[in-house]
């Protein structure tokens, strides 16, 4: 019996056939292939945001979400090969922050090159450990960003938060950020 011949899909038409934001990103956090409803949420077009860094378009940061303590779908999804949902603060494409639920799924091409499919949905009302969270992420996140900025001196980044230098200690251990800003 001669084997069928496997279909051979348009990439676009299968991320266009999700209803909410779909994104496609290799193991190096590049954007490859967004979705409509993708490119309507950043305001972009697919042309536009391929080869984006996700953590640029998402938070607008030089670093991926595990930089800052959270919880990464691509880091679990490539670990354990399995759907992954986590919470994050993103920001839409006028910078505000908005609480959405990721779901990583695992893509594989014919290759075996492994990729993360990224589903978005935008959380209409968050629990209070959900709004906790979300507010410690956004406060990890702009830690972090100044630590960069600063070049890791815990004095002037305490002094522009207004806390104390232990305080600020407490709060990098916390969010597992003691070795940002730092030269290696």
């Amino acid at each position: 019996m001669p084997k069928e011949k496997k279909p051979n899909f348009n990439l676009q038409s299968i991320l266009d056939s999700h209803a909410n934001p779909f994104v496609l990103i290799d193991e190096n956090y590049t954007i490859v292939e967004a979705n409509r409803a993708y490119c309507a949420c950043y305001d972009t077009s697919p042309s536009e945001i391929a080869g984006s860094k996700c953590h640029m378009v998402h938070r607008n940061s030089e670093l991926p979400c595990h930089s800052y303590g959270e919880e990464c779908p691509m880091q679990r999804v490539m670990e354990t090969g399995d759907m992954y949902e986590v919470s994050h603060v993103h920001h839409n494409h006028e910078g505000h922050p908005e609480c959405v639920s990721i779901k990583g799924f695992p893509i594989i091409d014919e290759d075996g090159k492994h990729y993360l499919g990224e589903e978005i949905v935008q959380a209409a009302g968050m629990s209070d450990a959900a709004e906790t969270k979300s507010l410690q992420s956004v406060e990890a996140r702009y830690i972090a960003q100044l630590l960069v900025e600063h070049h890791g001196h815990r004095r002037k980044v305490a002094d522009i938060l207004k806390v104390s230098e232990r305080t600020l200690y407490r709060k990098l251990v916390n969010y597992n950020l003691t070795s940002v800003g730092k030269s290696t």
